[in-house]
């Protein structure tokens, strides 16, 4: 059925004469392509690629480059993969579906993985991260977390990447409708698992990883990548020293044609010659042997390691066949190829092979003279495994601790917003707006009351849910103020206020975000020690682009100013515990935020305003220089 529905939709892309209807079928055709059949994906990505350089349908070429981006990752071309997904992300970050931005995100950070660009990967996995906590997917978190752990385990953080790997695993199994994607992401987790195992000396447990690798492809039809999949599960055999099992997997490798990786066939022509050596069929070894070396020959760069040991085998089987000669010339080649890699464990492997062959030729000077050098480059190898072995440890320990340092940071983050939370608003605002309310109804003024106490609540309400969430949008942060300002106006102030909310016409209001609640104290304060005691008091609330990481928030009231508040203050006349509260712990918020987010710029700028003639104090401007943390689409 699935076939068919492919053929069908092959058939109408061909009689198709109209362009558009054309780019919209390709483009359902790689969704059914994409995982199942990489050559034909291909083909017809590279079909809707022409239709898009005539026809500018941008739905299309967004859907375009997401798809072109993972069948170039599956086609080992990460480069391209890398182009294409940093285009689509610029375009999906300004517009686009949220489960797509999320999509992209996880997506890009294989190909970084690929690329050994990890501090890369992090910053998309942070990101996809940060939207999934306001858009919660299970699949999504769980394909999330395959990239999390492949971080992990790309840095040999062996022990973390396994337990995230099993995290995911758990969230698929739990999902329910999974799509071929999902069966993909968990032939990521069982190849992983594989790669820690076989790292941890446990055999078994890897080669049941790789084997239900292909378990899982052979059964959802996934088929990029197949080679290497049947060749790691050879490998295991091998292992095992089940090697009729391991040839069955070394072929399935060098016949299947849905992957193009001559390394994987390579690699199974020569473990194919191996399990034949080991099975006495030396003619037949060196048959694969031969056929693994041409296929290396033809690589542009040149794999040394795997052409020392090739030629290292075949000097075996020459060896068993009695071909003195050619088993010279293969140790010859072999030792070549050990000096071109400058491997110490190379070196110290061919010195030992030379040693041997000398000791059989009875010329035991010579012998002796390369068991030496062999002696010497494995002491040089083994330190460098001692040194590595350090340097690994010391990242482990480094990238521990920066883990830890920011989840103290996270934490402290929360905590001081929970403490904002409880200071946010003046009591005597509260006070005085109920007492108002309480008047209307007092005063039969049904209508009024409603009105008030229905903004009044959804003010309240708003702020306790802003304040449960790390950040915000200044589309809503703006609308809070100006209905906290609204209020405080009518409720507090008898109208005796004016107050003024602008934004930069250069800032997206809705793809902007802030940290939640971070401008009302600084507000509140301008309210109640500027303009209270004013019967004109105005209040100007500005914020303009600054950088692309930051927005300068203004906060400038005509009141009168600090040093007049103050001696009020001294007498008793403010509420200085709230004012200290409220200000203190979104400034410690912002230091807080500067740290966690590596943003130096971060700060807070207060200044008193005089009057050039007079010296008279004319009011307080507040200059705050604000995080931009995520873009949250709507």
């Amino acid at each position: 059925m699935y076939t068919e529905s492919i053929s069908r939709l092959e058939q109408a892309i061909l009689s198709s004469e109209e362009p558009i209807q054309r780019l919209r079928m390709l483009d359902q055709l790689t969704d059914q392509l994409i995982y199942t059949d990489n050559k034909r994906a291909k083909f017809a990505i590279h079909q809707m690629e022409m239709l898009l350089r005539e026809h500018k349908e941008p739905e299309i070429f967004l859907s375009y480059l997401l798809k072109a981006g993972v069948i170039h990752n599956q086609d080992y071309d990460y480069e391209l993969a890398e182009s294409m997904f940093k285009n689509a992300i610029e375009i999906l970050e300004t517009s686009g579906d949220v489960k797509e931005q999320i999509e992209a995100y996880i997506d890009f950070a294989g190909v970084c993985i690929n690329l050994d660009k990890l501090d890369v990967a992090r910053y998309y996995i942070a990101k996809a991260e940060r939207i999934l906590r306001d858009f919660p997917e299970p699949k999504l978190k769980a394909r999330l977390l395959c990239r999390e752990a492949g971080v992990l385990l790309k840095a040999e953080n062996y022990d973390k990447a396994l337990s995230v790997f099993h995290k995911a695993q758990k969230r698929f199994d739990k999902a329910v409708a999974l799509e071929t994607k999902d069966y993909y992401f968990q032939t990521v987790i069982q190849s992983g698992l594989g790669n820690i195992f076989e790292h941890n000396g446990d055999v078994k447990q890897s080669v049941q990883a790789y084997t239900n690798v292909v378990d899982i492809c052979e059964k959802n039809k996934i088929k990029g990548r197949m080679s290497w999949h049947y060749l790691l599960c050879g490998l295991g055999y091998i292992a095992l020293e089940e090697y009729e099992t391991a040839k069955s997997f070394f072929e399935k490798s060098i016949s299947t044609t849905d992957d193009d990786s001559m390394a994987a066939k390579a690699g199974a022509y020569a473990n194919a010659g191996y399990c034949l050596f080991e099975q006495g069929e030396n003619k037949k070894a060196l048959e694969k042997y031969i056929a693994a070396e041409n296929i290396y020959d033809q690589q542009e760069k040149k794999d040394l390691k795997n052409l020392f040991y090739l030629q290292l085998w075949k000097a075996e089987a020459y060896l068993r066949l009695n071909k003195n000669q050619k088993r010279s010339d293969s140790l010859l080649r072999a030792f070549e190829y050990a000096k071109a890699s400058g491997s110490n464990k190379l070196l110290a492997i061919m010195y030992q092979s030379i040693a041997a062959f000398y000791a059989e030729q009875e010329n035991f000077e010579m012998a002796y003279k390369y068991q030496l050098m062999h002696t010497n480059h494995n002491e040089e190898y083994q330190q460098e495994v001692k040194a590595r072995k350090i340097t690994e440890l010391q990242i482990k320990y480094d990238a521990q601790r920066k883990e830890q340092e920011s989840e103290l940071l996270r934490l402290e983050s929360k905590k001081l917003q929970l403490k904002a939370l409880r200071a946010q608003m003046n009591p005597h605002f509260i006070h005085n707006a109920l007492n108002s309310i309480q008047g209307y109804i007092s005063s039969n003024e049904k209508e009024n009351a409603a009105k008030y106490l229905a903004q009044f609540a959804s003010l309240i309400r708003k702020s306790l849910y802003y304040s449960d969430i790390e950040s915000l949008s200044l589309e809503d942060e703006v609308e809070f103020l100006k209905e906290y300002l609204a209020i405080n106006k009518k409720l507090r102030y008898s109208d005796q206020m004016s107050y003024l909310v602008k934004v930069d016409e250069d800032l997206e209001e809705d793809l902007t975000c802030l940290p939640s609640m971070i401008v009302q104290p600084y507000v509140e304060n301008a309210l109640e020690h500027g303009i209270r005691t004013r019967s004109d008091g105005k209040l100007l609330v500005e914020f303009l682009y600054h950088t692309d990481d930051t927005i300068k928030c203004i906060i400038e009231d005509n009141g009168i100013g600090r040093v007049k508040a103050g001696e009020i203050q001294a007498k008793g006349g403010y509420h200085e515990q709230h004012k200290s509260m409220g200000t203190s712990i979104t400034q410690k918020r912002l230091e807080v935020l500067k740290s966690s987010l590596n943003s130096p710029d971060l700060s807070v700028e207060t200044i008193d305003l005089y009057d050039k003639n007079t010296g008279k104090a004319m009011g307080t401007r507040v200059v705050l220089i604000l995080p931009v943390v995520d873009f949250k689409l709507k």
